[in-house]
């Protein structure tokens, strides 16, 4: 019975530790040269169309403090269990305050929205003040 415990916990562990190797793995030489971002979009409309995310996925978006960041060129990798595709786009990046569902201020928390071809395609935010990560929030 022991044993089948300790080869249970190595199993958990190798998961544990593959998921994060697909996490933090950058675009390969390859992956780079064939990087297509799409086209461009301002910031304004960017901001415009993250806004409306935020209204469907935030648990009280009337209060809703957002500061957004200068959107940019970039990737995201998609989490090994969903693939560990790299997806590339123009990223903008946000900080969010929201009351949560007890009326408290959340803390302003980290968001991103990856966009390509004008909209957004995946979003993704820290939900909870505890824990840091970074949830898919919506995705097209």
């Amino acid at each position: 019975m022991e044993r089948k415990m300790k080869t249970i916990a190595k199993g958990v562990l190798m998961i544990l530790l593959l998921s994060l190797v697909g996490c933090a793995t950058a675009p390969t030489q390859e992956e780079l040269a064939k990087a297509d971002y799409g086209t461009p979009i301002s910031q304004a409309e960017a901001e415009v169309k993250a806004r409306a995310v935020l209204q469907q996925v935030l648990h009280r978006p009337d209060s809703a403090q957002i500061a957004f960041q200068p959107i940019y060129t970039g990737y995201v990798r998609e989490h090994l269990f969903q693939g560990g595709k790299v997806r590339f786009g123009y990223i903008l990046p946000a900080e969010v305050n929201t009351k949560n569902f007890l009326g408290f201020d959340t803390g302003y928390l980290p968001y991103m929205f990856l966009f390509f071809n004008g909209e957004i395609v995946s979003a993704y935010g820290q939900v909870s003040p505890r824990d840091s990560t970074q949830l898919r929030l919506y995705e097209r």
